[in-house]
């Protein structure tokens, strides 16, 4: 019997992590505490799969078969987690530790949903989307950038990322027939998001970090308004990460300096 992968499924969570995560290397120079607290991040996203099948929220039967594989990853991948934050934030200006102190406000939140069963709901995704951005926030502050950018930076990733989270669950919740009045719903959120785009582009001029939120706000418009089929998520997600590479590319070349 094949034995059923323990890593994360949700494919956008890795975009939402990574992609940020990149971006604070191409912006920072690197240093051994930046490289602790990205390990220590990654550790703990890949612990959420073990965490969910410990927790039953993967079935009776996956439970059964691969409970006790996940408790022995959970008990490698959170202390292990934990020692590479603690030496990190030791390492870094003190700073960070504040920054990390924010960021696990989301992420306990991002727990609890996941207790109760509500990681799904668009409410969890939305903050599930702060929580991953957010990682790379003490990542920047270990890097040497002061903490006003980086927390513009992580409202700007965390505004991108919201908005394709609306957007893609618009897209699916129109092939489900779960909106009542689409034409309405996208005639409302599709100028609400080309609002934030714009909204974004312009404030980035006074707010550092914001204007990166302008690609993915942008498409997450176009998705909406068009409303593409949902067969084809795969592309939507192919396009998703093309939006966070170009906003990656505009934290780099100092849109959020």
């Amino acid at each position: 019997m094949t034995r059923r992968s323990l890593l994360p499924r949700e494919h956008g969570a890795y975009f939402q992590l990574g992609i940020p995560l990149i971006s604070a290397y191409l912006r920072c120079a690197v240093s051994l505490a930046m490289l602790e607290l990205t390990a220590a991040a990654a550790l703990a996203f890949l612990a959420n799969e073990p965490l969910l099948v410990v927790l039953g929220h993967r079935g009776r039967r996956l439970y059964d078969q691969a409970g006790d594989r996940a408790r022995l990853r959970l008990a490698v991948l959170v202390p292990a987690a934990l020692a590479l934050a603690i030496l990190g934030l030791l390492r870094a200006p003190w700073a960070a530790t504040a920054m990390a102190g924010a960021v696990a406000v989301p992420a306990i939140a991002v727990f609890a949903l996941a207790w109760r069963r509500a990681e799904h709901t668009c409410a969890g995704e939305l903050i599930a989307a702060v929580a991953l951005t957010g990682a790379a926030a003490p990542v920047l502050v270990a890097g040497g950038m002061g903490v006003p950018a980086a927390l513009a930076i992580w409202l700007g990733w965390s505004l991108g990322f919201a908005a394709t989270v609306l957007a893609v669950r618009r897209v699916i919740a129109h092939h489900r027939r779960q909106v009542r009045a689409p034409r309405a719903f996208a005639w409302i959120l599709g100028p609400v998001l080309v609002a934030a785009a714009v909204g974004c582009a312009v404030a980035g001029e006074r707010v550092p970090g914001i204007a990166i939120a302008a690609p993915l706000t942008g498409l997450a418009a176009v998705l909406v308004i068009a409303h593409p089929a949902a067969t084809r998520l795969r592309a939507i997600g192919v396009a998703i990460a093309v939006a966070a590479a170009g906003s990656g590319a505009m934290a780099m070349l100092g849109f959020a300096r």
